[in-house]
């Protein structure tokens, strides 16, 4: 740390690591713990700190698992930037390589770390698993050592219980369970995007023995739907309980913008015809299925073709963004920065069909999205009459010869000639859909082509622009602006040869597992040294690549990161924005989320906001903090959003139904765009036009409620293209509709799947779309608003804000149940929640937007008194106003502009100061007292009780702590007696609040009556728990005495109930004393290896305490010497290493040659060509009887018979290395 090789931060993390591994958890198995930095942070170098020291103390096999073989090189720089110089083998391939040797591994490959990716954890060689090689390498049950797994997030998703859990999750478990005693670490920024992947992480102690849970999937089912809250509060807790870290890279130097790339007349044209297309091929599947009597494959069919649906129309949409991406990386590179383009797929599979091979030439870049629908065309559209043979000589001629005999060959299946010209036509008309080309190559080649361009995914072929037989070379330097490549033809290339046609190096990877990734890591330099200012990166790319502008780098120009495809996993999504924000930066990036008008697109944003709002609140303890960015508004897959989605289904489902509550004709209409859109919905040239907004609006004016009825029927006739099974009724559709209605089936499965409705309306016409979101975003609104009124809307940790916080006392309400020694804590908060008529003002100027954005009164008295309001327009709404009152401040419950203008009536700007006087007054009353005033009926009523109605001065219990532990017991006990409370304290929000000292407090906000109903709920519960233990503890104990087993075994599963009854006792954790730290390995981590620049590297001259000069050498009239490295005197202890110097420090980190001219007690082996030294006794001088000793060629020294082979090569390379040259 003193030579800048490690921060204080990164020193804090493996420092904490080192201090959690040693702790054991209850049933014996070594304490985890868990890097949870973000992208940029410097995980890499916690996990070389982590194994130095790990090293240093005598632990020597170590296992780094990352998603990359490229990745090696990574650890071996993070390793050597800290002064370590431990071999790090690349694989079990290199162990296999090595293992073929006669004597089995050498020395160098029997300790260090083993690099290891995930998919090699799941492979299989010719010997068996690789799992079972990499244990024994290992140690197996023994192993002490460390497992790394970096990016850890790779093992997610683990289901126990299915088939198609993950296989890498499973292996990763098998390790930790057959190696109880290594030191886990887990590292990843996106290792918890969500409950449901933590059950790999078996060493963090939430389930198993002394735990609550028996295994991960009852605690992940305990926790699963407790919300966003709840997740902020585990992950502090985590924290404090010394489990894990999260440290971020702070946002300061990054901007974020988001861009609409708003389609054309013409692209809208293309979007409309290809949706009319889609429905057309549905109606045609169906058909075509009802003709051939296709049973068996009917649900494979309709499989495919809603995943060709989704994948087809999420391509088209990102295809109508690269106009605008194009421009936005062009104005970059104008205004001397460099662009970098992020996207999730490349269409490389869609076009796998074509088979085209390196140097063909084609016509035009292929257009992804054709080649998707004519490949399901083909693949997929029945054209077979099932179970029905054509006449052919194996059944006689008689097609109906297999049903009359059984054992007749049933031989080929007959055509149904209509399926089959219908497939035709849809082919011509797929083949006529004017669709974009492959967005990727079309991309580059606007943006400079591949000279210019840096790709970085995982495709391995490409369409580029030559001129003649070479690729275009495009010209300029620091001048480039994005001109699109030039040339003559279009040619297929196989991306690990294109470096050889760009001036790259050929062939050949970093990697062991082809030439994509090496070619990944060549494009990268080049965009890092500036001879590429463009890069575009996939999820292919996303993980342990740099492309920020780190200041030793010499591309130092400010990226701006344009996100052209956001992912649907959250992890990936942090993955890829953390490219270009990393540590050691020179500047911060510019974030651009582009996305088109498109209200369907919104499926992908909607999805990743929730995983954003999750991960930011599992991995920093607030949902905020994820990315900069904050998406919760966007969060439409949440159970808010299901039961709104229910809502609008039922709205929908009988003609005549009214709007659901809270949800206006107007606000709905205010989704469409703008003009009448005519649309070719048959595909035969005829258009039909749809209703304008203003004409709902003038048929509702006209006949009330008409308007609705009309709005209903297109929005169930667009229900239908969904294909989902939501209750809806026949009545009043089309044939057509009806046919589709029949086909989806009937019962209402679908009714809450967001997920799946916001997948299919990418499929509707640009109008349909946005109409029908419009209406479900209108319905979710008003949930969220009605939430919020009921005090059981929860968006994770809010701040308790006032003009004076004071925290009264901080009381214990119990201990930990579950053994960690954590308390449950009670803080008594006092909070003046008032705001001046003065703040006010400033609030108001400040914040002042909108026109109706002012003070306000209430349009009657209440209490005797003008009751006056602030009231200022959300950011980004125009109808949904923030509150501030001058008793309680501003408020958590928003108001709409209906609300606003029934219930107030504004006062006029030049009249604001006319508020001043009621504010006031209001202000001063409440300061010691209730909002009654003198006309109280609670103060009055002579009980003594005290009224805090509305009072400035409001006391709150925030329970911090072991809250995750206790949290069924809150929750239960709180449903029980929620009547009796208001809206602020039923929601067991989770609150921060910093008092006027500084003393912050974070937790949630509870009722205080209520706490000792908790304490004794939870402390019957421990109860339990403790005697279930005992009880298996005497079973244990009773099975070891029967069979004759030594020891009391059963210690460590008792629980002592000593310890009061609040404390479940100290045998549950035990902690070790760390280890004492070995001089010997640690100097051999820290020793350099030789190599040959050290034969010519000058060194100063040192006598070392005893030099002997052998003779002088002249070089240019002046007088050298050269040194002959002294033997060991006898005063020096064997095996002790010789410092030279007058200091020596604690740790004694010899060079070679110091260590291997002390070496006693061993006999030089015997080597061809080299003498042996016949048997010399310990510490001889001299050579055996009638054998010549062998001498150093450098400097005449006659090798004492002790020394090896290693000892004799060693003193060889000190002689070179001391030769002044």
């Amino acid at each position: 740390m003193g030579k800048g090789k490690l921060s204080k931060l990164q020193l804090e993390g493996v420092a904490y690591a080192c201090q959690k591994h040693c702790e054991l958890l209850p049933d014996g198995a070594r304490a985890g713990f868990m890097i949870g930095d973000g992208a940029g942070v410097g995980k890499g170098r916690q996990i070389a700190g982590i194994i130095l020291d790990n090293y240093s103390r005598g632990r020597r096999r170590h296992l780094w698992i990352s998603s990359s073989v490229d990745l090696h090189k990574d650890a071996e720089r993070d390793l050597r930037d800290l002064g370590c110089y431990l071999k790090v083998i690349n694989g079990c391939q290199e162990l296999d390589r090595e293992g073929k040797r006669a004597f089995g591994l050498p020395k160098d490959f029997r300790e260090g770390v083993l690099f290891l990716t995930y998919a090699t954890l799941v492979s299989r060689n010719q010997r068996g698993s690789r799992l079972e090689q990499i244990l024994e390498w290992f140690g197996g049950d023994a192993a002490d050592g460390c497992v790394l797994l970096d990016e850890c997030h790779k093992a997610k998703n683990f289901d126990a219980g299915a088939e198609t859990g993950s296989k890498v999750a499973a292996c990763v478990i098998e390790l930790q369970r057959r190696c109880p005693d290594a030191r886990v670490v887990y590292c990843s920024a996106t290792g918890i995007s969500e409950i449901g992947n933590m059950a790999y992480m078996q060493r963090l102690g939430f389930w198993g023995e002394g735990t609550p849970f028996g295994d991960a999937d009852s605690f992940i089912k305990a926790m699963k739907n407790r919300g966003v809250g709840f997740l902020e509060m585990l992950a502090m807790e985590m924290k404090a309980s010394g489990k894990y870290v999260s440290r971020g890279l702070s946002f300061r130097q990054a901007e974020f913008a988001s861009v609409e790339a708003t389609l054309t007349e013409k692209q809208t044209e293309v979007y409309n015809k290809a949706a009319a297309f889609m429905s057309s091929l549905r109606a045609c599947l169906a058909q075509a299925l009802t003709e051939t009597r296709t049973s068996s494959n009917r649900g494979q069919a309709w499989k495919a073709y809603w995943s060709v649906h989704q994948r087809f129309f999420k391509l088209l949409c990102v295809s109508m963004k690269v106009p605008s991406v194009v421009e936005q990386c062009r104005r970059a590179l104008r205004e001397g920065k460099c662009a970098v383009i992020g996207l999730q797929t490349t269409g490389e599979a869609a076009e796998a069909s074509l088979e085209m091979s390196p140097g063909m030439r084609v016509d035009a870049f292929v257009s992804t999205t054709r080649e998707m629908l004519s490949g399901f065309i083909r693949t997929h559209f029945p054209v077979y009459v099932e179970d029905v043979a054509a006449p052919s000589d194996a059944n006689g001629g008689d097609p109906n010869a297999s049903l009359l005999n059984p054992g007749t060959p049933l031989g080929p299946l007959r055509e149904h000639p209509d399926c089959v010209e219908a497939r035709r036509i849809l082919l011509e008309q797929a083949d006529r859909l004017d669709l974009p080309p492959n967005f990727l190559d079309e991309l580059i080649d606007q943006l400079g082509g591949p000279r210019r361009v840096a790709e970085m995914t995982g495709r391995r072929g490409r369409i580029v622009r030559v001129s003649g037989n070479k690729i275009d070379q495009v010209s300029g330097g620091d001048d480039f602006t994005g001109e699109p490549a030039t040339g003559d033809a279009l040619v297929f290339e196989a991306r690990g040869d294109a470096s050889g046609r760009t001036g790259g190096p050929r062939g050949g990877t970093v990697a062991a597992d082809g030439e994509v990734d090496g070619v990944n890591l060549r494009e990268k330099t080049a965009f890092q040294a500036g001879r590429k200012l463009v890069a575009i990166i996939s999820d292919a790319a996303s993980t342990g690549i740099s492309l920020h502008a780190r200041r030793d780098e010499p591309n130092q120009r400010r990226r701006v990161h344009v996100t052209i495809e956001l992912p649907w996993s959250a992890d990936k999504a942090i993955q890829q924005l953390g490219r270009t924000h990393r540590s050691n930066q020179s500047s911060g990036p510019i974030y651009l989320m582009t996305s088109t008008n498109l209200g369907g697109e919104r499926r992908f944003a909607a999805a990743v906001a929730r995983r954003l709002q999750s991960l930011g609140a599992l991995t920093r303890g607030d949902r905020r903090a994820a990315t900069g960015v904050d998406l919760s508004e966007g969060n439409l897959d949440s159970p808010l959003g299901r039961r709104a989605l229910k809502k609008m289904y039922d709205a929908l489902v009988l003609d005549g139904t009214p709007l659901p509550p809270g949800v206006t004709l107007s606000g709905i209409l205010n989704h469409l765009p703008a003009g009448r859109e005519f649309v070719d919905t048959a595909g035969d040239g005829v258009c039909t036009h749809s209703r304008t907004a203003e004409e709902y609006l003038h048929m509702e004016a006209i006949s009330p409620g008409s308007g609705v009825v009309a709005l209903h029927a297109e929005l169930r006739a667009l229900v239908c293209s969904l294909g989902v099974q939501v209750g809806l009724l026949a009545e009043g559709l089309s044939e057509e509709n009806v046919a589709a209605l029949i086909e989806t089936g009937g019962g209402t499965k679908d009714q809450g799947d967001v997920r799946r409705f916001l997948n299919r309306i990418l499929g509707l016409s640009v109008r349909g779309q946005n109409l029908l979101f419009g209406y479900f975003t209108e319905v979710f609104e008003a949930e969220v608003k009605a939430a919020k009124a009921e005090g059981k809307y929860s968006e994770g940790v809010s701040d308790l804000s006032g003009s004076n916080i004071h925290i009264a006392y901080t009381k214990t309400v119990l201990k930990d149940p579950m053994g960690s020694g954590a308390e449950l804590r009670h803080s008594r908060v006092l909070i003046d929640r008032g705001v001046s008529f003065d703040k006010a003002k400033e609030i108001l100027d400040a914040q002042r937007r909108l026109p109706k954005d002012g003070f306000y009164r209430m349009r009657r008295e209440m209490y005797a008194r003008t009751q006056v309001i602030l009231a200022l327009a959300k950011p980004g709404a125009r109808n949904t106003f923030s509150i501030y009152r001058p008793n309680t401040g501003a408020s958590f419950f928003e108001m709409d502009v209906e609300e606003l203008d029934t219930k107030y009536r504004k006062y006029e700007d030049h009249d604001e100061d006319a508020a001043r006087h009621p504010w006031a007054q209001t202000y001063e009353l409440t300061e010691r007292g209730c909002m009654h005033g003198a006309s109280c009926a609670v103060s009055r009523d002579g009980t003594g009780r005290e009224c805090t109605a509305g009072s400035r001065q409001v006391r709150c219990c925030i329970l911090s702590g072991a809250v995750v532990p206790a949290w069924g017991a809150l929750e239960n006990t709180l449903e029980r007696h929620e009547h009796r409370f208001n809206k602020s304290d039923r929601g067991m929000r989770a609150v921060k609040v910093v008092a006027e000292d500084g003393t912050k407090v974070v937790g949630i906000r509870y009722p205080e009556d209520l706490l000792p109903e908790v304490r004794e709920r939870i402390v019957q519960e421990w109860f339990r728990n403790q005697e279930r233990a005992e009880e298996k503890a005497r079973v244990e104990r009773e099975r070891k005495a029967s069979a004759s087993s030594a020891g009391g075994a059963g210690g460590d599963a008792a629980v002592s109930g000593g310890g009061g009854l609040l404390s479940p006792g100290a045998s549950r954790v035990r902690v070790e004393a760390p280890t004492e730290v070995d001089p010997r390995c640690a100097a051999r981590a820290t020793r350099e290896p030789k190599t040959m620049m050290h034969f010519f590297r000058k060194r100063d001259d040192d006598d070392g305490g005893g030099g002997e000069r052998e003779g002088e050498h002249t070089r240019g009239g002046a007088p050298e010497t050269r040194k002959r490295p002294a033997a060991a005197p006898a005063s020096v202890p064997a095996g002790k290493p010789r410092v030279r110097g007058s200091t020596q420090p604690t740790i004694a980190f010899a060079t070679g040659s110091q260590l291997a001219s002390q070496k006693t007690g061993s006999q030089l082996a015997s080597r061809p060509g080299r003498v042996s030294n016949g048997g010399a006794g310990k510490g001889a001088a001299g050579p055996g009887p009638g054998v010549e000793r062998q001498r150093c060629p450098i400097c005449d020294l006659a090798f004492p018979g002790t020394w090896l082979n290693g000892d004799v090569n060693a003193h060889i390379d000190e002689c070179i290395a001391n030769t002044v040259l």
